[in-house]
């Protein structure tokens, strides 16, 4: 049956005001990313958003209705291990009263978060936004995300990557004597390392769009660039200067092997490189480096002195426990372990034993946050002993109330276990599959691009955390991916 004119203009109409809809919410998204809307009141508005958009995209594109059902059944899913999560609560021992604080409400939370990018991807495949709606939103976001950071560290107004400190030297200030959580700047969004995640991904984009769509892009990528090393954290400073250069290095190779004509523009790739290798020895992330190995050799000087005085001050020991505890206090680091660790977060008074044992067998050159974090709840899940906790996890509320493990994929996997593990981020898995297959059938620079995006989302959230779990973050993360949806049109 054929459609009447006035029914498909109206259908069309329809979807352009939900495009409209969506991009302009689109537009937005940094902004909740910021000290001043990061909250978890924001978080609840994009996910009714979201879910909004999904739901229009049901009722207005009647394709989308065909394979709906499987996406509530990975819905039904998801919510079924939140039911056997509730379940198992109860079997649940720890050496610390209220075996942190299990919650129903904070699981469930969660779950919403987790799967909202999925509602997200697949509105977004029947929407199929155009390239050139995709690179305006691509364009908005770097303008305020780079623009934002460069602005405020010029005029040293910027809040530090490491803390929420205003920043006392900007760019032109940089050198080897600065300490970086003087220099290392933000802006005003709330972390450093989520920012960090974004701009890398837009990196990739405009090294695309740059050889071969529009020769502007440059300007981008230099924006980007430049804050990047004015965020300092090692993926931002390091990963991108990394990334750019393999980008480059990849086109090159596929030109040779495709035998296609090779875009001389490319070759100005080399200006910001050029300049990235040129200021990263002076950057915060260089400083931070310079300083950690300072504080290693000095304080470890000052801690074989304070050992032995201690020792000879402690001869008198009234228990074991106090012995231990002693030990603990006599001889950690709080450049390393600072004190916040054992008293608030992981009660030494309630296992002396693991923080005994951490110290004496921890080499300080080993010791980082990520490490702690890590044999924190590793210990919590040995003293429960429950097998079924491989498969299902603690639960995140659990963990959230001892302490955040800052490395997505190891947090999930002592939150979720591996079956809520893979319910959870199933999304990221179908994505990377799709990706990965389409390069290798169609073998064009696009989609390696896309499929190198999906892959450093993966890296980055093994390396670091907040990520995931961060609707912030996956909404412009997933809008990214999306890109692929579109593949076959922009490649032409």
């Amino acid at each position: 049956m054929i459609k009447p004119k006035k029914l498909i203009k109206k259908e069309e109409k329809k979807e352009k005001i939900l495009n409209n809809i969506t991009l302009g919410f689109l537009f937005f998204t940094p902004f909740f990313s910021t000290t001043f809307l990061y909250s978890s009141y924001f978080t609840l508005i994009q996910v009714i958003i979201i879910f909004f958009i999904f739901i229009a995209t049901l009722c207005i594109y009647k394709e989308s209705r065909k394979k709906c059902k499987y996406l509530f059944l990975y819905f039904l899913v998801c919510f079924l291990y939140l039911m056997i999560n509730y379940l198992r609560k109860d079997n649940f021992i720890s050496l610390v009263p209220g075996n942190f604080n299990y919650s129903l409400f904070a699981e469930f939370l969660t779950v919403i978060k987790l799967i909202t990018p999925s509602a997200f991807l697949y509105s977004l495949y029947y929407q199929k936004i155009d390239w050139q709606k995709y690179m305006l939103v691509f364009k908005i976001w770097v303008i305020l995300i780079s623009g934002s950071i460069i602005i405020t560290n010029l005029f040293k107004i910027s809040l530090g990557s490491y803390n929420n400190l205003i920043i006392t030297k900007n760019i032109f200030e940089w050198n080897l004597n600065n300490y970086y959580q003087e220099t290392a700047s933000k802006g005003y969004f709330m972390y450093a390392n989520q920012i960090a995640a974004i701009t890398i991904l837009l990196l990739l984009i405009f090294v695309y769009n740059f050889i071969k769509k529009n020769k502007k892009s440059i300007i981008y990528i230099m924006l980007l660039a430049i804050s990047m090393l004015m965020l300092g954290t090692r993926v931002s400073s390091v990963g991108g200067l990394l990334t750019l250069i393999c980008a480059f290095i990849f086109y090159i190779f596929l030109v040779r092997f495709k035998k296609e004509k090779f875009n001389k523009w490319s070759l100005a790739l080399i200006i910001p490189i050029t300049i990235w290798v040129i200021m990263l020895p002076l950057s915060p992330y260089s400083n931070r480096n310079i300083e950690l190995n300072e504080v290693y050799l000095n304080k470890n000087n000052e801690d074989l002195l304070a050992i032995n005085n201690t020792e000879e001050k402690n001869n008198f020991i009234e228990s074991e426990k106090e012995e231990k505890i002693n030990y603990v206090y006599n001889n950690y680091n709080d450049n390393y372990l600072p004190k916040i660790f054992f008293e608030k977060y992981y009660p030494i008074e309630y296992d002396y034993l693991f923080w005994y044992n951490f110290i004496k067998n921890t080499k300080l050159e080993d010791m980082n946050y990520r490490l702690i974090e890590i044999s924190i709840i590793k210990r919590v899940t040995d003293i429960n002993n429950n097998k079924l906790d491989i498969l299902f996890g603690i639960s995140n509320s659990r963990i959230q109330n001892i302490i955040n493990i800052e490395s997505d994929f190891i947090l999930h996997y002592f939150a979720f276990g591996i079956i809520g593990s893979i319910s959870l981020l199933l999304v990221y898995i179908i994505i990377l599959g799709y990706n990965i297959y389409n390069f290798f059938k169609y073998q064009t620079y696009f989609l390696f691009i896309t499929s190198t995006i999906v892959v450093l989302f993966i890296f980055v959230s093994v390396l670091t955390g907040n990520i995931i779990n961060s609707i912030n973050i996956t909404i412009p993360t997933v809008f990214i991916f999306s890109t692929v949806f579109i593949g076959k049109k922009v490649d032409k």
